[in-house]
């Protein structure tokens, strides 16, 4: 199934699934870092680390790989927090050196919706203001992977 329904490079990037799971459970799966260690990422159970401070303001942290060198991850912070119908969230992707110096890309702009639907939930994505073609091009292809993922966790 093809979840990006942006054509590649695009701003913004958008990402639709339907997942056979209510919305509760779905949006438990964004907000658990338990969960999201399963799906988030380019292959399954790919994060080293997963921290989550729930609340507007809040921020989000996952560290995606790590080496002695650097470690290299996403960050940001929820703008706005439904429960079980809405995420918005700041993303920025950081590399962390093991001096400490650390370099993270220019804050873009996450919306998560979850709508009730049959037996399940769609969800759409709509993530902006990715500033490079190159860096929505791999964003893409991220949540693509992440939402078939994902759709494997619920399907459990």
């Amino acid at each position: 199934m093809q979840f990006v329904q942006s054509q590649p490079g695009d701003d913004p990037i958008v990402v639709e699934g339907f997942f056979a799971a209510s919305p509760a459970r779905v949006f438990n799966a964004w907000t658990d870092p338990d969960i999201i260690m399963k799906w988030f990422g380019l292959e399954p159970n790919s994060l080293h680390s997963a921290d989550i401070d729930l609340r507007p303001g809040g921020a989000w942290r996952f560290l995606h790989s790590k080496s002695g060198e650097q470690s290299m991850g996403f960050e940001g912070s929820y703008a706005e927090i439904e429960p079980d119908e809405r995420l918005v969230f700041s993303w920025s992707h950081v590399v962390t050196h093991a001096d400490g110096a650390r370099e993270a890309t220019p804050e873009s702009r996450v919306e998560v919706t979850f709508t009730p639907k049959g037996a399940g939930t769609m969800v759409r994505l709509v993530h902006s203001a990715v500033r490079s073609e190159d860096a929505r091009r791999g964003i893409g292809g991220g949540w693509q992977a992440s939402f078939g993922s994902l759709q494997d966790v619920l399907a459990d």
